[in-house]
């Protein structure tokens, strides 16, 4: 009866490990997207600001987030311009799905 019990116990406490390990995860993306939501917000009344440059402001201002994230997440692609997977999801969901073509020269910029 104790090998059963430990058997169905071993599967519940890795879900319980892996859930307590992707929290501060997420909640890293949170933090990134809400820091990158509230400077857009920002820059909405400034009319004579183009998009790309608002964009550009706000990835400033979130460096610190936005560096949280890099560190967390240690995978890279070249082509990315040296940022993770995780990084990039969350600047498509703020800036939307094309985002990529039109940021990647004020991120690669911002790198130098």
């Amino acid at each position: 009866m104790s090998v059963r019990a430990a058997v169905l116990l071993v599967p519940g406490l890795l879900a319980l490990t892996v859930g307590a390990g992707a929290a501060p995860f997420d909640n890293l993306k949170e933090d990134l997207s809400a820091c990158l939501r509230f400077e857009l917000d920002g820059t909405r009344s400034q009319r004579h600001v183009p998009t790309t440059a608002k964009a550009g402001l706000a990835l400033q201002k979130c460096a610190g987030e936005m560096d949280r994230l890099e560190r967390a997440d240690p995978r890279r692609l070249r082509s990315d311009h040296g940022l993770s997977p995780s990084t990039w999801a969350v600047i498509d969901s703020v800036f939307g799905p094309g985002s990529r073509g039109r940021l990647a020269d004020i991120l690669y910029r911002a790198g130098d």
